[in-house]
């Protein structure tokens, strides 16, 4: 699997997210948020997330590279993080902007991705390692 394979594949998944997130925001009247995070706490919880994601992406390449681990695939690694940032997303729409609607298209984002993650691993990732 060569770099341009993986920009494929990546730019297919958000290509992809970012149609839905369109469709459901024609479709339910939903407003474009304009600034990324809702609130303080919001950011708060965002950048703790963020610090908590890097220090395990790099205590677990750290074991590869000494050899405890066997098998690191950081696809799956890379993959994981915008469903992770869209469940912290979620949650926070959910508390603390339930009015807006705008967790509907976090739930969507989180449905794409883990979509495309079982699709990847289903055909083992489009035919690349068969």
């Amino acid at each position: 699997m060569n770099f341009i394979d993986l920009l494929l594949i990546f730019s297919a998944l958000f290509i992809s997210a970012f149609i839905v997130e369109m469709i459901l925001t024609k479709m339910f009247k939903i407003e474009i948020r304009k600034e990324r995070f809702i609130n303080d706490q919001h950011k708060k919880r965002y950048r703790q997330f963020l610090m908590i994601y890097l220090i395990i992406l790099v205590i677990l390449f750290s074991l590869y590279i000494v050899g405890f681990l066997i098998v690191f695939i950081p696809i799956t690694l890379i993959i994981l993080y915008p469903i992770l940032s869209s469940t912290i997303d979620l949650l926070m729409e959910w508390k603390y902007a339930r009015e807006s609607k705008r967790f509907i298209v976090s739930i969507s984002n989180i449905t794409v991705y883990i979509t495309f993650i079982v699709l990847l691993f289903a055909t083992d990732f489009f035919g690349i390692y068969s």
